[in-house]
C-alpha cells in the first residue's frame, strides 16, 4: 500500500514539474527564440545610431545667450 502511494506521489510530482517546463515552453521560450532571431536579423544589416552634428557647435553656442533682467514699466 506504501509502495503505491509513493508511486502515485512521485507521478504527481513529476506531473507538476513537466507542467511547469510546458507552460515555460509554451508562453516563454517561443518569444524568447523569436526575439532572438529578430536581433540577429537586425545586427545582420549593422544599423549604426545616426549621431547629431549640430551638437558640436554647442560650445559656440553658449555665448549666445542674451543675459537680461527685466524691469516693471512705470
Amino acid at each position: 500500500m506504501y509502495q503505491l502511494i509513493k508511486t502515485f506521489r512521485f507521478t504527481i510530482i513529476l506531473l507538476f514539474i513537466f507542467t511547469i517546463i510546458f507552460l515555460f515552453a509554451k508562453y516563454l521560450l517561443l518569444p524568447i527564440i523569436i526575439f532572438i532571431l529578430i536581433i540577429r536579423f537586425f545586427n545582420y544589416f549593422k544599423f549604426t545610431k545616426v549621431t547629431n552634428k549640430s551638437s558640436s557647435k554647442s560650445k559656440n553656442n553658449d555665448n549666445a545667450f542674451i543675459d537680461a533682467e527685466y524691469e516693471d514699466v512705470d
